[in-house]
């Protein structure tokens, strides 16, 4: 007898109500009226895109070049405007309307979920394997963080995964269908590097079941498979052709496509050609890269001291670890510097990371119970998986390491397609964090599903296992000496200070110029320079470093074993099922808890209260107008740039872009040729030559316990004509060449740029050029000379602005190697610039189009899908008529 469709629907239904359970439980402040959740990158991208939303509001669309960023760079990498879309419509569907950020844990419950009905799990082993992927540590910490890209490309990961196997089992037409349509929402998200690690995953699950297929003699279906997918993906990447095929366009633009290497020595070790990388330099590429040890965090949270997270509401500052007033650290420092106790479990706690990383916010840990599964899922399964997991998520894990196994890492960032674009080697984390809750799920299923006949021999290999995992901590706890530290500048370090040299400074300077510090000399000097006067400040260092070395020590020890506790809970729920003492349902529920407890108390450490408030406690605190800022925007001449300096990097903040055109501002993937300028001419003591090149009219410097904008009478303008050109060849030589140059009298241009520079004459006073009107995509000028004249005009060059003088298209050159120029003829001209991003309008149209077709393969989908259900429900299908059938 047939079940009633309810009761088939019943174990769905109560998936989603425990997904909705535990995501509101996480995230309950934000059902509170007016509450919101306060994230770092989402006020940045509000700071990135202000001023696009303001022209949107007046034009009715976003503009395609925004100028409150980097003096200027293409608006489509910010905020853009595309046709609606009946597809991104189900990524509101998917979410159920759920506020930010229920609806980022929802989604990847259910993506997972819906994997693991792919793979025929069992509702609870489902729910199980979804509830650890979603709340991973590091699930909390990128979502408080703001990296909502991050987490919704990694949200709908699984599903990707599982609609690609509905393929490989013979579903072709649903299993087309859906993985056409996720990995469309997938992408959609806009964070590549997701994309890249996902890409990975379905590389390895492809190749196992090209072996599978093709040792089962299955060559037909295994083309066929191979076709559809790359079909669905093709599809997908149509449907968001107006994302990939502009970034990738920009990207051989950005710094991502090379970046300027000044010392020719480095530039040979980077394989540059002509002092420009090919992609990222590894040294920026692989600046957070995990530590060797530090992998040990996805069973073992502390073994690096946690990181540093600190949230604020109410005045109130919540931090992440928070020693005790009785640690080694605390009481050495209340002790003797008589520090109140809150100021000493402050400064200690702050000083407890001493893993590779700069700084980093948290761990990734998978959880000890996750872990536990894992092993014993690989050593008990004989499932066509599990292999490939393993293997896709050791590659995950080496390449975390990044500059840390630098023998590997170079190999694939010089050779592995496409790897060198991509930085921050510890987010390959987020395979394992995917595929590590699938064996976990298919150990348990599997074990439910057996009931009373058991391998006890490969249960027992995976808790030998389990246990030599255990010893290795032990091991690296007993053997560490919990420092991360450069002993000879440590040495150095000393024989300066004890010596009392009149230039020890110099000394100082010299050497960290030589021998880079390690987080523990960091320390160190920090304190002994705080304490100049003090003749004991050496020894009072070595002793607070030391007391912060016995904390690091006690808290590794504390989470093994705390990660041991919750492996015997675990264990002791399979043994009473071994033993009969329970059923299979009380084992599943019992091991989900035991891992839910696990993942959420070190959860509640990065997204608790303190990550929420009332939005219009925040909001308003974020953008601030000063009466600098007020200054500024009193002037009433609107096109002239702005430079803060009046506290952090200029160039890590778009807080001023959010008023001001700004020659600052933040972005992962800037312009190129603006970035190499950054590093050579406007970090440290910056060249004025190019800030007044720059049209910057207003610099914001610090004044006491406020701000002021000081008006720089040096700045250019819009535009001028020059008295002569130096021609110089490569961009080194063209960096060079502005450490000393008068912009208003010369023009620096590349050697490859000869051609556009044609017949002129020097500049008279005579001469003239303004600039007439002003919009994001169009500005107009207009010229008066007595003969032909280089203006340079102070707009950033990018290769999609097109010049015309009087409606004639006239080449562009770049000059002082960032700005545009022309060659002007002589009389009365206009001259217009427009950005003109042919490839934008193409893959806009693209997008449309893709985006139609896959919503009509869906409804064909759906109409075949219930037609078959209809034949099978009254008996009159035909044999095999519903293979086509989830």
């Amino acid at each position: 007898m047939k079940q009633p469709r309810f009761a088939t629907l019943l174990p769905h239904v109560i998936a989603v109500v425990v997904f909705l359970i535990v995501a509101v439980f996480v995230c309950r402040p934000i059902l509170s009226p007016g509450v919101g959740i306060k994230q770092s990158d989402v006020t940045t991208y509000q700071g990135m895109s202000h001023q696009s939303q303001m022209y949107k509001e007046t034009h009715g669309h976003f503009p395609l070049w925004v100028n409150s960023m980097f003096s200027g760079m293409p608006a489509f990498q910010i905020a853009i405007e595309g046709s609606w879309s009946p597809i991104l419509q189900f990524d509101r569907l998917f979410k159920l309307g759920l506020p930010v950020p229920i609806s980022f844990f929802f989604l990847a419950c259910i993506s997972f979920y819906f994997l693991g009905m792919c793979l025929r799990l069992r509702t609870i082993p489902a729910i199980l394997g979804a509830l650890a992927f979603a709340y991973c540590t590091y699930s909390p910490i990128i979502i408080t963080a703001g990296h909502d890209t991050k987490m919704l490309g990694m949200a709908y990961g699984p599903a990707v995964i599982g609609a690609c196997i509905l393929i490989f089992n013979k579903k072709y037409l649903v299993g087309f269908t859906l993985t056409a349509l996720l990995t469309a929402l997938q992408i959609a998200q806009g964070h590549q590097q997701v994309s890249y690690y996902l890409f990975l995953i379905l590389l390895a699950m492809g190749i196992s079941y090209i072996i599978q297929l093709i040792k089962t003699k299955q060559t037909s279906h295994l083309l066929k498979s191979l076709g559809l997918m790359v079909g669905a993906g093709i599809l997908a990447v149509m449907v968001n052709a107006i994302i990939l095929f502009p970034t990738y366009d920009y990207a051989k633009e950005s710094k991502r496509g090379g970046q300027l290497i000044m010392d020719p020595a480095a530039a040979d070790a980077a394989k540059a050609a002509n002092g420009k990388t090919a992609g990222l330099s590894k040294a920026y590429a692989f600046q957070w890269s995990y530590g060797i040890a530090e992998t040990m965090t996805l069973m073992f949270p502390g073994v690096m001291g946690y990181g540093n997270h600190q949230a604020q509401r109410d005045g109130e500052v919540y931090s992440f670890p928070q020693l005790s007033e009785d640690a080694n650290a605390v009481q050495f420092v209340s002790e003797k510097f008589g520090a109140p106790s809150d100021q000493a479990i402050g400064y200690a706690s702050s000083n407890l990371y001493w893993g590779k990383q700069p700084f980093t916010n948290g761990p990734v840990y998978l959880g000890a119970v996750v872990c536990f599964l894992f092993i014993m899922g690989m050593f008990y399964l004989n499932n066509q998986h599990k292999w490939w997991i393993f293997g896709v998520s050791v590659l995950g894990m080496l390449l975390a390491l990044g500059n840390n196994l630098p023998g590997f890492n170079g190999f694939m960032f010089d050779y592995f397609p496409l790897y060198n674009k991509f930085r921050v080697p510890t987010m390959a984390l987020i395979i394992p964090q995917m595929l590590f809750p699938i064996v976990a799920a298919l150990f348990v299923n599997q074990l439910a599903n057996e009931q009373s006949v058991f391998n006890l021999k490969k249960i027992k290999l995976g808790a030998f296992a389990t246990g030599a995992v255990f010893l290795l901590a032990l091991g690296f706890y007993f053997s560490s000496d919990f420092s991360v530290e450069n002993r000879d500048r440590t040495n150095r370090f000393n024989s300066i200070i004890t010596g009392g040299a009149a230039n020890a400074n110099e000394q100082i300077a010299a050497l960290n110029a030589t021998a880079l510090p390690e987080r523990d000399n960091q320390i160190y000097e920090g304190m002994v320079a705080n304490m100049a006067k003090d003749p004991a400040a050496t020894s009072s260092a070595r002793e607070f470093v030391s007391a912060i070395r016995k904390d690091r020590a006690a808290l590794l020890l504390g989470d093994i074993g705390r990660s041991f506790l919750f492996v015997l809970l675990a264990a002791a729920a399979i043994f009473l099922f071994i033993k009969k003492k329970i059923n299979s349902t009380a084992m599943l529920v019992g091991i989900s808890l035991i891992l839910l407890i696990d993942l959420l108390t070190i959860d509640s450490k990065y997204l608790n209260s303190y990550n929420f408030d009332l939005k219009e406690n925040y909001e308003a605190q974020e953008f601030p107008i000063t009466a600098a800022d007020q200054q500024i925007l009193n002037d009433k001449d609107p096109n002239f740039r702005v430079f803060d300096v009046s506290g952090g990097s200029p160039f890590e903040s778009s807080k001023t872009s959010y008023y001001h055109k700004s020659i600052g501002g933040n972005h992962a993937a800037k312009l190129g040729i603006y970035d190499d300028l950054i590093a050579n001419q406007l970090s440290g003591q910056p060249n004025l030559a190019v800030i007044n090149m720059l049209n910057t009219k207003y610099i914001i410097q610090p004044q006491g316990n406020t701000t002021v904008a000081a008006q720089n009478p040096d700045a250019l303008g819009n535009v001028w004509f020059v008295k002569g050109v130096i021609f110089v060849k490569g961009p080194v030589a063209e960096m060079n060449a502005l450490t000393n140059f008068l912009p208003g009298d010369t023009a620096i241009v590349d050697e490859s740029f000869k051609a556009a520079v044609t017949a002129y004459s020097p500049a008279d006073s005579g001469a003239t050029i303004t600039q007439q009107s002003f919009d994001n995509d169009e500005i107009v000028y207009a010229s008066n000379s007595g003969a032909n004249h280089v203006a340079v005009f102070s707009e950033v060059y990018y290769k999609d602005w097109r010049a015309y003088i009087d409606g004639k298209e006239v080449p562009i050159f770049k000059a002082n190697y960032v700005l545009r120029a022309l060659v002007v003829p002589a009389g009365k001209h206009t001259i217009s610039f427009k950005f003109e991003p042919a490839l934008f309008f193409l893959s806009k149209n693209i997008s449309t189009i893709s985006s139609w077709l896959l919503f009509a393969l869906m409804l064909f989908c759906v109409v075949v899908t219930v037609k078959n259900v209809n034949k099978v429900n009254t008996g009159n299908n035909k044999q095999g008529e519903a293979d086509i059938i989830v």
